[in-house]
């Protein structure tokens, strides 16, 4: 049985990390970010246009740079996280941008997005919800917080990454290589983060249960993109860039665009 994580223990958690996370890791105002070292929206191209007037949401935003980017195109944003120290951080970013964001502090479990009382053009969340217990309700929540026409986009933990690195020589030529090995795609492992006494759980599913989600909230998904490791990535930090080519061979995130 997958273990629970609590609101409490979730925000204890962002809290303790918030100013390290921000000390070692770059994350570009100027693209809209999907996930650490993949291409940002200059290169994938998957959004749809924004202009001035547009509303966004943004969940689990932490620093909330992509609703900075956002704000930079006119569109109005709002922005929520569980974490208060992250969205000081998200308050100084926007602050120093010269943009204004409407911050929020909030869980799904007790937020879940009904303290909004409108719809939004696009609402989207970039590897937040790999955290949320139950991420079928989430996605109907969120596609609920989308107006008619509209988009959402979700990045997340794509299913091989939560696997095991482990060298395989190839059976061919008998050179050692590095693979990833996972015991079970359609219940991939969960990736416990700890920091001192709080830890938070990352949980991965396959794609094509995301895919489902989406459907069943009655999106039309129109993008689907799993990248591959790049050098100038607008999300990076040291130890993200010396992925040592594991990250070139297999995706880290998964990335859905769908509109309503």
């Amino acid at each position: 049985m997958r273990e629970k994580i609590g609101d409490d223990a979730q925000e204890r958690y962002w809290d303790s990390i918030s100013d390290e996370y921000h000390d070692i890791t770059r994350i570009d105002c100027s693209d809209f970010h999907y996930g650490p070292q993949i291409p940002g929206e200059s290169a994938l191209h998957i959004l749809p246009e924004f202009s001035t007037g547009m509303t966004a949401l943004e969940i689990g935003c932490g620093g909330a740079q992509n609703s900075v980017w956002l704000a930079k195109r006119g569109v109005r944003c709002t922005a929520f996280d569980i974490s208060r120290k992250q969205l000081a951080h998200a308050k100084a970013i926007a602050s120093h941008q010269g943009v204004m964001i409407d911050l929020r502090i909030g869980s799904f479990a007790d937020f879940r997005l009904k303290t909004l009382a409108s719809q939004f053009d696009f609402v989207h969340s970039s590897h937040a919800i790999e955290f949320v217990e139950n991420p079928r309700d989430a996605v109907a929540e969120m596609a609920a917080s989308v107006k008619k026409g509209g988009w959402l986009m979700i990045s997340t933990v794509h299913p091989v990454y939560n696997g095991d690195w482990m060298a395989v020589a190839d059976e061919h030529d008998d050179v050692e290589r590095d693979g990833q090995f996972i015991v079970d795609y359609f219940n991939p492992p969960d990736d416990i983060r700890d920091e001192g006494s709080e830890h938070v759980v990352s949980r991965a599913y396959p794609v094509s249960a995301w895919f489902k989600w989406l459907r069943e909230a009655g999106l039309e998904v129109t993008a689907l993109e799993e990248p591959a490791a790049i050098a100038d990535a607008p999300y990076s930090s040291d130890d993200w860039a010396a992925h040592g080519g594991q990250l070139d061979v297999i995706p880290s995130t998964v990335i859905f665009v769908a509109k309503k």
